[in-house]
């Protein structure tokens, strides 16, 4: 953001982006950047860390909620995030917007029309706010909740259980999502048989979707 507020156009690469969110960390930026890729790969995505990034890109956020009126939200952030995460097309650039917008069967003139106001902003930056007084500061957030094992609450509820819900904050492998299903079961008392395969390989064209999600449409400190 400038001076006056205005979202401005990106200089900092998400690798550069990375060193000050680990920390300023070289060791810790390189083995954050080696497991995401190596996650990556294994759902069929290459991840292209030089792109230039926002850690709030509003425009962006702004264009996915307009892109819900059509109900095109999923195909817009979809082709967005290939072109952001993959070919080095940032988010935060509007002519990116535009033709990710295009590609979905979107208006163009209407999307490059809307970006022009200050409609949503407020909004955005309401949802952002809401996502840190909770508690978030990272995404994806994944929030499990078990009633009949008292596993109640999350940041999204507002009745609490006995003991905290389970909770994945960023990304992780099928393994270990595996092994917190397994834990699950066992705490509600539920017998599992043996494995008797491994893992089935991720399908990148699947859509994943989080066990609870904000509904305000924003998000947390995003890398877009």
């Amino acid at each position: 953001m400038d001076k006056d507020g205005k979202e401005s156009e990106p200089t900092e690469t998400w690798h550069d982006g990375l060193l000050g969110y680990m920390g300023g960390s070289h060791t810790a930026r390189d083995s954050a950047e080696k497991q995401m890729a190596q996650l990556g790969l294994q759902a069929g995505i290459n991840f292209n860390y030089n792109v230039l990034t926002q850690w709030q890109p509003v425009k962006s956020q702004r264009l996915l909620l307009w892109a819900g009126r059509y109900g095109l939200q999923e195909e817009f952030m979809t082709n967005l995030n290939h072109r952001h995460f993959e070919q080095k097309q940032s988010a935060s650039i509007t002519s990116t917007l535009l033709e990710a917008a295009a590609e979905v069967g979107l208006d163009v003139e209407a999307a490059a029309a809307f970006l022009k106001t200050d409609e949503l902003v407020d909004v955005v930056w309401k949802s952002y706010g809401s996502t840190i007084a909770r508690g978030i500061h990272s995404i994806p957030l994944f929030v499990f909740n078990v009633p009949s094992t008292g596993a109640v609450g999350g940041p999204f509820r507002e009745g609490q259980g006995s003991k905290a819900p389970y909770t994945v904050h960023g990304s992780s492998s099928a393994e270990a999502f595996l092994q917190l299903f397994e834990q699950i079961a066992g705490d509600a008392g539920v017998v599992l048989g043996p494995r008797t395969a491994a893992l089935a390989p991720v399908d990148a064209n699947s859509s994943a979707a989080a066990a609870e999600s904000n509904d305000d449409g924003g998000g947390g400190s995003c890398s877009l």
